[in-house]
């Protein structure tokens, strides 16, 4: 087992990318209450709070919540843009967490 979470994909290892999806998954359900989820606005303070977090934690919690926030930050402006945002004509269906399918 642990030569497989050692193992890397690109310069993460595996380990790595469980760390981040953990985080990015408890973050996501945390923040949705308090600033929302799939929205510009709430992707805009992800994005923000990535760069602080890796800046002020530093290291590799700093890495692992950094990245966890800008993935979710992202997904949060891209969904907004195929569902309805700048790109309506790529409106797609499920939620965030599902296999979305162009429609």
């Amino acid at each position: 087992m642990a030569e497989i979470l050692g193992a890397k994909a690109g310069k993460l290892s595996i380990g790595d990318a469980f760390l981040i999806a953990g985080v990015k998954t408890f973050s996501e359900k945390f923040l949705a209450n308090y600033i929302g989820n799939a929205s510009v606005f709430s992707g805009s303070i992800k994005l923000v709070g990535a760069v602080m977090a890796n800046k002020m934690l530093g290291g590799k919690w700093g890495d692992v919540l950094g990245t966890a926030l800008a993935v979710d930050g992202t997904e949060d402006i891209v969904n907004n843009l195929f569902n309805g945002g700048l790109i309506p004509s790529m409106k797609m269906g499920g939620s965030s967490n599902s296999e979305a399918t162009v429609m």
